[in-house]
């Protein structure tokens, strides 16, 4: 794919560059915390672009989110010259939808919009005939592969783990192969980081349940900056020990403090919060650029965190979390 000039983008830059006034801030987010029910959130969501809500007066958050999201998409999509050059953005919910249709099939039942979702960059309902069909013809190399791999290990050992594995190695790899058909830095470089933040994620999980490495082999994503090796070399250090290592990744407070954390109650939510802020801080150098791909990456990484976050405050909002405990849950804004 031949990178794009920079000129070509000016509408859309300008277009979704006025979106970018809207997000929120962390400010802002607490005080949408501080709501006393989803009447009230409704109401400060509203000076954000969120418009009326009619399904947070029925409690339904995830009917809320997943229209906020389609909203998102199409907002992106519609607007940019072509839509190829941040379809790697896609490529989870399109892998996404992959699993829920091998795991119904293997499971006897049909797959529905309960699971499926409607952001991909390949239609679902497409992928759902594909996947029944076996018909490869207009699926990506990476997963028709990862589909053949899949079903047939399912078949032999009936472990949907091995589903996960293959397709979450497959989806990454045609993250990163689309971003680098980008020529953008920038795109590469975040997919670099998301692949290093995954693996370290599984890193420390399967370490805390005393998995052997040789498990770690068998899930690691390729990839990224940080080598398989290293995980393998540093599979028995103390935290702190593999938090210096991790400081030329820009992920060392993130383990020294999520490590600490982790050593201390067992609780992974520090850890994966340090590790998801990282990922906004990257994202943050979007900010500085005025024209071109970039700064409509930016937005959209940004707004899909917003969302994100948004779906935190509101599900605790219903259930009655105070403001506090549900700051500790929130990642970093873009803004």
């Amino acid at each position: 794919m031949a990178k794009r000039k920079t000129e070509e983008y000016t509408f859309a830059d300008a277009y979704i560059g006025s979106y970018t006034r809207n997000l929120m801030s962390w400010q802002d987010m607490m005080r949408l915390a501080s709501c006393k029910d989803l009447d009230a959130a409704e109401a400060v969501l509203q000076e954000f672009g969120y418009g009326e809500a009619k399904e947070l007066h029925e409690g339904d958050v995830e009917a809320f989110i997943r229209r906020e999201q389609n909203k998102h998409f199409n907002l992106i999509y519609d607007t940019l010259p072509d839509r190829k050059e941040l379809a790697l953005c896609l490529f989870p919910y399109d892998y996404h939808n992959v699993k829920v249709c091998l795991k119904s099939e293997f499971l006897g039942i049909t797959p529905d919009d309960t699971y499926l979702v409607s952001t991909g960059d390949i239609d679902w309902m497409k992928v759902v005939a594909m996947v029944r069909d076996r018909n490869y013809m207009f699926m990506p190399v990476n997963m028709k592969h990862a589909i053949i791999e899949a079903t047939d290990l399912f078949s032999r050992g009936g472990d949907p783990q091995e589903i996960d594995i293959i397709l979450d190695k497959a989806c990454y790899k045609d993250m990163l192969k689309a971003a680098e058909e980008t020529g953008e830095d920038f795109l590469i470089g975040i997919v670099k980081l998301q692949i290093d933040i995954l693996n370290l994620k599984t890193f420390v999980r399967l370490r805390q349940i005393e998995k052997p490495w040789s498990f770690f082999q068998k899930v690691f994503l390729e990839g990224g900056n940080i080598s398989e090796q290293f995980f393998i070399a540093s599979y028995e250090e103390p935290f702190a020990q593999i938090a210096d290592k991790l400081a030329v990744y820009g992920l060392k407070e993130a383990m020294a403090e999520g490590g600490k954390e982790i050593k201390e109650t067992g609780d992974f939510n520090l850890f994966e919060k340090l590790c998801d802020n990282q990922m906004m801080e990257y994202n943050k150098k979007a900010k500085y650029e005025t024209f071109g791909i970039v700064p409509i990456a930016g937005y959209w990484y940004a707004k899909e965190l917003e969302i994100d976050n948004l779906r935190i405050i509101l599900t605790g909002i219903l259930i009655g979390s105070s403001a506090e405990q549900i700051s500790e849950r929130l990642r970093e804004p873009y803004v």
